[in-house]
């Protein structure tokens, strides 16, 4: 089956004017700004490059072997979908501007976003999504303790001034982690910005606090996000969502569904299925209702305990943890040994959802129906 890359093949000699600007575009354009365009895209909104002058500069980089690299939980040809989007009819000419990155240990923050401008009276902000760092994991599991996390913060500082800066329609989106950041900024925009967003794209992000979903913010902005899942999502099935979805079919297993390149299409849009994998929906529901029954204290000791084991292995990004695996596996082991009682039952209980998620997927045993694909709430 086709993917992201044979779209713009099929696609890229036909301008926004022909064919609109679409959900597999935003998807493209969300999964690009997993590079780094630092000194490549100013950091002003009033100073833009089009998109092949952009691929351009990040292909002469000195450091392009570097840039390229996106880490172990990004598709490596992210770079390669950069070259072929950036010299296509449908893509070059978009104007990218307004590039910024944050990254904070200290402050439990990864950050990065862009904007583009698809010449069709619409910008288009999208913040990156988790990257390599196991402090961008981190992040993302604090979304579901926290009320609001750093990176939802300047996301919504960052599409403010985006939208005060460049006077058109806007879209926002993002992949994975920018998905959440996206539907953040959009919710809590100042009204007058709001009226302004036509669509927020989210693809495979996870969600928010069960409060937070039934404020009155995210109920107004639920009919313009549109979510996109794999029939396997993980982490897409973390946390509570507002919204109608639709449920892509992907050609990898588990987690790996994440990715992007993995999801199939047609020239038309993405190939929909009726409903989640029952193991995608079991994991949803079962890793949902066991955090739910946590207090906000308790939570938030899982999170610490959790990423405290793997801090023991002195890694900083996944990658680093995947080199050195076996001697990683035995600081793991060592670190959890240490853990108290109530801490390491809890570390237990969502290692065992993931084996048996997994589990469940591989056999294909059928513990509950799928429902349908479009649904006001999951």
């Amino acid at each position: 089956m086709a993917n992201i890359i044979d779209y713009i093949a099929w696609r890229g000699d036909l301008p926004f004017s022909v064919v609109p600007f679409n959900d597999i575009d935003s998807l493209i354009l969300c999964q690009i700004s997993y590079l780094d365009f630092g000194g490549i895209v100013s950091e002003s909104f009033k100073e833009c490059v089009t998109l092949k002058d952009a691929a351009e500069r990040f292909r002469s980089a000195k450091d392009f072997s570097a840039r390229r690299k996106v880490g172990a939980m990004i598709n490596s040809l992210t770079a390669d979908l950069l070259f072929a989007a950036a010299f296509s009819r449908r893509f070059g000419d978009v104007k990218v501007c307004g590039y910024t990155t944050r990254f904070d240990p200290k402050k439990e923050e990864q950050f990065s976003a862009m904007t583009f401008l698809t010449g069709d009276k619409h910008a288009f902000a999208v913040f990156r999504g988790t990257d390599d760092t196991i402090i961008g994991w981190k992040e993302d599991f604090n979304m579901g303790v926290l009320e609001t996390v750093p990176s939802q913060i300047d996301a919504l500082r960052y599409l403010t001034e985006a939208m005060k800066s460049i006077r058109t329609r806007f879209r926002t989106g993002g992949h994975s982690k920018g998905g959440n950041l996206s539907i953040y900024a959009a919710a809590n925009i100042d009204p007058k910005f709001k009226k302004r967003i036509s669509c927020v794209y989210n693809n495979d992000g996870p969600g928010f606090r069960e409060e937070t979903v039934a404020s009155p913010c995210f109920r107004e902005l639920a009919p313009k996000i549109r979510s996109f899942y794999p029939q396997l999502s993980i982490v897409g099935m973390l946390f509570s969502h507002a919204g109608s979805y639709s449920v892509v079919e992907s050609e990898q297993s588990g987690i790996m569904q994440h990715d992007p390149f993995s999801w199939h299409l047609t020239k038309d849009g993405f190939v929909s299925l009726s409903g989640f994998d029952p193991a995608s929906k079991w994991f949803h529901d079962t890793f949902n209702a066991w955090f739910l029954e946590l207090t906000d204290a308790e939570r938030s000791r899982f999170v610490t305990t959790l990423f405290k084991v793997l801090e023991a292995t002195d890694a900083k990004t996944n990658s680093e943890l995947e080199k050195n695996w076996w001697q990683n596996s035995a600081k793991i082991v060592g670190a959890f040994a240490k853990l108290d009682g109530p801490s390491r039952d809890n570390v237990i209980k969502a290692v065992q959802l993931l084996f048996q998620i997994g589990h469940r997927h591989w056999t294909q045993v059928q513990f509950l129906p799928s429902g349908d694909s479009k649904k006001n709430r999951r």
